[in-house]
């Protein structure tokens, strides 16, 4: 009786990777003993420790991180630690194959969660524009390398064979494709370590990637059923023909109900504990749908990652923390027990060493060559073909289970198997030092380097990566306005105009409803959605008694920010009524309070826009908006730092009392005027003194003709009134011109 760890995933072949004598089939069904979780923990601290370590150390280095996880593994295995101690090599990686599969198991967790986070990071979009060129890229890279090494594998044959002594061709052909495929985990790791996963090539790599995974099983699934005694035909069909409505059911209702539940999750609170498990368990069920259907887990949880990335109620945290979890445990582990398989002393004949390091650098030709040829056919410059087939040489775990099953089934023999076991581990180390060569002082494309610089930019910013806007709104003039600054900020996001009718009730409760919304008519936002003109528009239309609650409730559905459009009535606060109040005061969300004043809402984009600013997020936020509008309307910017003194007046000049002072301010303007270029628009900078910096901003704008005033606030909630601070509430109450408020929400009232 033997037990073992399925790695290859077709059902009919007998796969091991550990095997124990007999009576090891009850052991696993009982619980592990003492000893047992002794040796388990002592192996996945020993894995993930001197992995995290050794990763470290090669950053430190200016090398990809995954190269020292794989090498300690190689460090942790027989090759030095086997070698250094015997005793303890054995006690802790070969006494026990039962605690091995424990470990193995828990780092097949790491390849799944590794894919999902991958499948988060890959941009459809991207890959659709280049679909044509990923194709041809993944033939050459699979065919040019599997001829090359097959007509090698062919030569060897007789040496290298197993002990069913198969045809020369079979063992060629389990050789060759050994030697030619690409591992998709280990290729999404190496782009992600040197930080190129969302250049061009970055994407098209993984769409290769993820192409000659699915190839090369299909291969090696006929390959097997003909080392067994015949090709199972039916089950060829089953499998690939399953993953393609695999592939049709994750974007369309496999979307569907991650998005729902995604919504559901947000709506009671945006529980990020929730919402991190429907992501690891969708990942896991896609991994074991995939699996059933003998293709591969990893191709399910990469799937279920694409998805997940484009539901419409995100929850960002979610993808942080898996993120983390993975880069910091699994991840490392997975990659150490890949490198734990190598055995560098099996190499002791000279003969063998000569043809191990052969076969290596063929496969790596052959498999940059064949890039570098196909690319030629769809205008790929060979800069970039080089990186592609760089890339694309990894073998990792896709080769080692060739390499297991070729030695399962008897067709490659002990020494075969350690050269390709070998040279998975040796491409794996050597793709990510050829690419960073490759991409070394690589000036990316002006549109490419366009897209990145957004990207960037993006990524750091406040609100500029918003991509849900909630725009509640009964219609008028105030929202319009409010609406064409949202369209002209972002273009790419997609806005929900959200409106509230109060059921009809009779008598006293109608008076107090009627006076909660203000006295306002039947809602009608067609106004507000042509002003949105081409950006992305869905509507939602409530009936509530309670349209605060219906607001507040519809907000905590995964939105980036929330607008409100507002003018100064009689007697109220200029915030308007009691509606826009409590949502203000209770939302989590960033908030965008568009003011209008009395005298009239402006039919233009403002062409000359202030942001007052100081060193603080809300600032920045505020910054991030002002500088975007101006840009859009192609008018100018400008930045004010008032200092705020009792005794001061004018412009600031830094003398022996103020110089601290003045160097701050200074470098403040310069950083906002560096941020604004960057954005793609000059910024005119200048610094007050003042004893009441509000009314300095006020004068300030009027002075120069301003024609909006947007002003970065923190949300902090009082009794039972929003309130931005005293200087945001003196300038909108005092402004003669249309004010923006770009609100972060405070600690106590995020979601």
């Amino acid at each position: 009786v033997r037990c073992f760890v399925r790695v290859w995933p077709m059902s009919h072949l007998p796969g091991l990777w550990f095997t124990a004598e007999e009576g090891a089939e009850a052991a696993v069904s009982a619980s592990l003993s003492a000893h047992q979780i002794l040796v388990f923990l002592v192996q996945v601290t020993l894995l993930v420790g001197v992995a995290r370590l050794v990763g470290t150390l090669f950053k430190r280095l200016g090398q990809p991180p995954v190269v020292g996880e794989l090498l300690a593994g190689v460090l942790l295995g027989p090759s030095l630690f086997g070698l250094l101690w015997p005793a303890g090599h054995e006690w802790v990686f070969a006494a026990d194959p039962v605690v091995s599969s424990s470990t193995f198991g828990l780092a097949w967790l790491g390849v799944v969660f590794l894919l999902v986070v991958m499948g988060y990071e890959t941009d459809l979009g991207i890959i659709a524009r280049f679909r044509g060129v990923a194709l041809v890229v993944s033939f050459g890279s699979l065919v040019a390398p599997l001829i090359a090494t097959g007509l090698l594998g062919f030569y060897l044959a007789d040496r290298f064979s197993g002990p069913i002594d198969p045809a020369p061709w079979v063992f060629a052909a389990f050789f060759a494709l050994a030697l030619s495929v690409s591992a998709l985990p280990v290729v999404g790791k190496i782009l992600s370590d040197l930080g190129v996963m969302r250049r061009n090539f970055g994407q098209i790599t993984l769409a290769a990637a993820m192409v000659k995974d699915a190839v090369g099983w299909l291969i090696l699934a006929v390959l097997s059923g003909v080392a067994v005694g015949g090709v199972q035909v039916a089950q060829i069909v089953i499998s690939f023909g399953g993953l393609a409505l695999f592939v049709l059911f994750m974007f369309t209702l496999g979307r569907a109900i991650l998005d729902r539940l995604f919504r559901r999750v947000l709506s009671q609170g945006s529980d990020v504990v929730g919402g991190l498990s429907i992501a690891i368990v969708a990942g896991l069920v896609g991994g074991a749908i995939t699996q059933a259907l003998h293709v591969e887990a990893i191709l399910g949880a990469y799937l279920v990652g694409i998805t997940l990335g484009r539901i419409r109620h995100q929850l960002p945290q979610v993808r942080e923390r898996m993120e983390s979890i993975t880069a910091s445990f699994f991840a490392p582990l997975f990659f150490a027990i890949s490198g734990l398989r190598v055995d560098i002393t099996a190499l002791a004949d000279l003969e063998t060493v000569a043809w191990a390091v052969g076969a290596i650098v063929l496969a790596m030709a052959t498999n940059i060559g064949g890039t570098l040829i196909a690319s030629r056919f769809v205008g790929v410059d060979s800069r970039e073909a080089i990186a592609l087939g760089s890339g694309l040489s990894a073998l990792g775990v896709m080769g080692v289970v060739v390499a297991i099953v070729g030695l399962n089934e008897g067709v490659i023999s002990d020494a075969a198997y350690t050269i390709l076991l070998l040279a998975a581990v040796v491409t794996s180390l050597l793709a990510p030092i050829l690419l960073q060569w490759a991409v070394a002082r690589w000036e990316p494309p002006a549109e490419e380097a366009d897209r990145l610089e957004r990207e960037s930019l993006v990524s750091t910013a406040e609100i500029l990566g918003t991509g849900r806007i909630l725009l509640p709104t009964r219609g008028g003039l105030n929202s319009e306005y409010a609406a064409r600054l949202v369209a002209a900020v972002f273009p790419d996001a997609e806005v929900t105009v959200f409106t509230v009718e109060v059921p009809a009730v009779r008598g006293w409760k109608r008076l107090l409803l009627r006076r909660g919304m203000g006295g306002a008519a039947v809602a009608d936002p067609s106004g507000v959605i042509a002003a949105l003109g081409e950006v992305t528009t869905r509507t939602v239309e409530k009936v509530d008694p309670d349209p605060a609650e219906a607001i507040l409730r519809e907000s905590r559905l995964g939105y980036d920010l929330l607008v409100v459009g507002a003018s100064p009535e009689e007697e109220r606060s200029p915030l308007l009524a009691t509606v826009v109040e409590r949502v203000l005061r209770e939302t989590g969300i960033r908030t965008l309070v568009v003011q209008v004043p009395n005298e009239g809402v402006p039919e233009e984009l403002p062409r000359r826009v202030m942001v007052p600013i100081t060193a603080t997020r809300s600032s920045r936020a505020a910054e991030e908006f002002g500088y975007s509008l101006a840009r859009v309307a192609d008018g100018t910017a400008i930045a004010l730092h008032v200092v705020n003194r009792p005794d001061g007046e004018g412009v600031f000049l830094p003398g022996s009392t103020g110089e601290q002072t003045g160097e701050a301010v200074q470098a403040m303007l310069a950083e906002a005027a560096e941020f604004a270029e960057r954005i793609g628009i000059d910024l005119e900078t200048a610094a007050r003194v003042a004893p009441n910096a509000e009314q300095e901003i006020l004068d300030f704008a009027a002075r120069r003709n301003i024609d909006l005033l947007v002003l970065g606030t923190s949300s902090r909630p009082m009794t039972n009134r929003p309130f931005f601070g005293h200087r945001i509430s003196y300038i909108s109450e005092n402004s003669q011109i249309p004010v923006v408020i770009v609100a972060l929400p405070s600690v106590r009232g995020t979601a």
